[in-house]
């Protein structure tokens, strides 16, 4: 047999993805799950009308950078939510997902042997998506903070990539934070990328997006998601803003690859935009409200995790185990028919570490999950 690629069979699986695989194969077999592994948020959405879009149109190809119609909303979203202007026509492309949008853009800022820093926890796909567009991830400690990050910039670095409000712990980047990091970029020359699919789950005031910083964009590329914003994660649709250099590299790539996103859902988006956002945003806000209940209990059954107050996701100390995260979700899965994941998916550093997401399940049953991620972590300690 041919060998296959060293890129790919070195390449780790998303672990993230690989539990959650685990979870749909125990529920064939009939198995109640209480999924708390899930990177997502369950929202009641109706099913709107599709009789007010262009038929048979959305049958067909659609413009490669996203429909214009859907661009327009998003640049006049970023104006009034964020202050963060942007031109719809050159500094944005919706894509297939953000996930697709941060491996474009990896694909056109990195040559062989380029380094990104990245600090742990860290998105699970960020160092794996880095080393398929053969370039070196540079991992940083959970323990260090952003103001250790130049000890690790090297010759070969071309970018940091960020992730506010972040996935896994919930926090969010303070502006001085995002000030040091772009004047870092600005230093050494590099780029600062800041993926913000999470931008809606936090408290009013609290997020800062790092375009209304650099709004020149002359260092900075900015990731986001419908998917994640619209509780609506099964129809893949996220974007990358930029300057139009950037973008249109991106574009190249997003062309030879996707071609351009469902064109049924951009325009049932288009549409809909703010009707979606009216009703999503007060779940999101319910979401908070049941994260900060969650947070409390937590500290009451005495489980310790790292800070962050968005989000739906808390990352949890499995401390004083014996195991090591892997074995510890896996057993909780097995036995116990709860899915969390390993924190070891989210860097070395995080081994003594679960992620928990409470997005998915009601209130009462997220308790249920956390007392017995309590209980196992006494008794195999």
């Amino acid at each position: 047999m041919p060998t296959l690629s060293r890129v790919t069979t070195t390449a780790e699986e998303a672990m993230s993805i690989k539990y959650n695989t685990m979870v749909y194969d125990l529920k064939r077999q009939g198995k109640n799950v209480l999924v708390l592994s899930l990177g997502e948020a369950f929202f009641e959405i109706p099913l709107f009308s599709f009789k007010d879009l262009p038929f048979p149109g959305i049958y067909h190809y659609s413009h490669s950078r996203g429909i214009p119609e859907l661009r327009t909303s998003l640049a006049k979203y970023f104006k009034e939510s964020y202050d963060f202007p942007f031109d719809p026509e050159q500094e944005i492309i919706i894509t297939a997902g953000s996930k697709a949008a941060i491996h474009m853009t990896f694909m056109s800022i990195l040559d062989p042997g380029d380094e990104v820093i990245m600090q742990e926890p860290l998105w699970v796909s960020y160092p794996e998506q880095v080393k398929l567009c053969y370039g070196v991830p540079v991992q940083v400690p959970y323990n260090e903070t952003v103001y250790d990050f130049e000890k690790y910039i090297t010759k070969k670095t071309k970018a940091i990539v960020v992730n506010s409000p972040h996935n896994p712990t919930g926090y969010v980047y303070t502006k001085k934070e995002l000030n040091h990091l772009l004047k870092l970029a600005r230093k050494h020359d590099i780029w600062l990328l800041c993926d913000e699919a999470y931008s809606d789950f936090a408290e009013a005031g609290e997020f800062v997006s790092l375009g209304s910083i650099d709004k020149k964009k002359e260092h900075s590329i900015i990731f986001n998601s419908i998917s994640k914003n619209y509780g609506i994660s099964g129809w893949r649709l996220g974007y990358v803003i930029s300057n139009k250099d950037v973008i249109y590299n991106v574009l190249k790539a997003n062309q030879h690859l996707i071609t351009c996103p469902a064109t049924i859902l951009e325009y049932y988006i288009a549409a809909h935009f703010l009707e979606i956002l009216k009703i999503t945003k007060p779940q999101i806000k319910q979401l908070l409200n049941k994260r900060m209940e969650i947070s409390n209990y937590m500290e009451k059954i005495g489980l310790q995790r790292l800070p962050g107050g968005a989000t739906f996701y808390f990352f949890v100390s499995i401390n004083p185990s014996k195991l090591t995260s892997e074995e510890f979700c896996t057993k909780l899965l097995q036995e116990r028919y709860i899915s969390a994941v390993p924190g070891l998916g989210y860097g070395k550093s995080c081994d003594k570490f679960i992620r928990v997401s409470v997005g998915t399940a009601t209130f009462e049953d997220n308790k249920r999950g956390l007392d017995n991620i309590k209980e196992l972590i006494d008794i195999t300690s």
